[in-house]
């Protein structure tokens, strides 16, 4: 996805703390604004789900600068690395299937059905796993307008 800034009021350290009471601040079994911030690296994301993280949302990765003397925080909103790493774990069930009913083999004659049925398992699983991530690069409506309000909310406080 393209780079988005969000402005931030003060310093960079002013606005690291207001973003990191903000994720502090989140009950833990409440929606809202989570994340980190490791030295001016951010990644933060919406936790709509009380308990746990769902890796294939948009996530915002970031940094913390100075830009003409006031405080931004520069990114980009993109899976992360490890939901990128799935990708061929994901595909590789589909792969099998439809190369075992697509490749012909001296092992043992296969009955047409088997093979078809095969075929149409190995494009099934392709077709979730495609969805999947299909779904994390173009997101779900209103994942990323969620992450921005709350950035904007804990960096430009009122």
């Amino acid at each position: 996805m393209k780079p988005v800034t969000f402005p931030c009021s003060g310093s960079v350290a002013e606005a690291r703390a207001r973003i990191e009471a903000a994720i502090d601040g989140r009950p833990w079994n409440a929606a809202g604004l989570d994340g980190w911030i490791r030295g001016d690296g951010v990644v933060l994301y919406y936790r709509d789900a009380a308990k746990y993280r769902a890796i294939f949302r948009p996530t915002f990765i970031g940094r913390f600068r100075e830009r003409d003397g006031k405080t931004v925080l520069d990114g980009r909103f993109r899976m992360t690395l490890f939901a990128r790493a799935l990708l061929p774990i994901w595909l590789a069930p589909a792969i099998v299937c439809l190369v075992v009913a697509l490749v012909p083999t001296q092992l043992q004659p296969q009955s047409p059905g088997f093979r078809i049925a095969l075929a149409l398992l190995g494009g099934v699983l392709a077709l979730m796993a495609f969805g999947r991530f299909a779904l994390e690069w173009w997101g779900r409506p209103g994942d990323v307008d969620a992450i921005s309000q709350a950035i904007r909310a804990a960096a430009q406080p009122h």
